[in-house]
């Protein structure tokens, strides 16, 4: 493995500084456009636009941290409704399959 070199670094962070600076300032303007015309809500600061940004960090984000989505466990509840579709469909067409033969048994009658 190589390092990385300086100029990525200072690019890297320069990114990250910008980004920090300007989310909270687009997501305020965005905010003070919509919420107080559409819902009479308050206007909001620049302060409060980034907790509200980390706060839906927080609330929303996976906990991988963006990361590695595809590998991420969705615990035995997944496997068990798979099953339990799985079921009902087989279940569905095999009453679908018996419907013809008991209506003409009721034919009979």
């Amino acid at each position: 493995m190589h390092k990385p070199s300086i100029g990525k670094i200072v690019g890297i962070a320069i990114f990250v500084i910008g980004a920090i600076i300007v989310f909270p300032f687009v997501t305020m303007t965005l905010w003070n456009w919509l919420i107080p015309t559409l819902f009479s809500g308050p206007i909001i600061s620049y302060w409060q636009a980034l907790g509200l940004i980390l706060l839906s960090k927080i609330l929303f984000s996976s906990g991988c941290g963006g990361r590695h989505h595809k590998h991420r466990h969705h615990g035995p509840w997944k496997s068990h409704l798979r099953e339990k579709i799985e079921f009902k469909q087989n279940h569905e067409v095999h009453a679908d399959e018996a419907a013809p033969s008991e209506s003409a048994e009721l034919e009979k009658e």
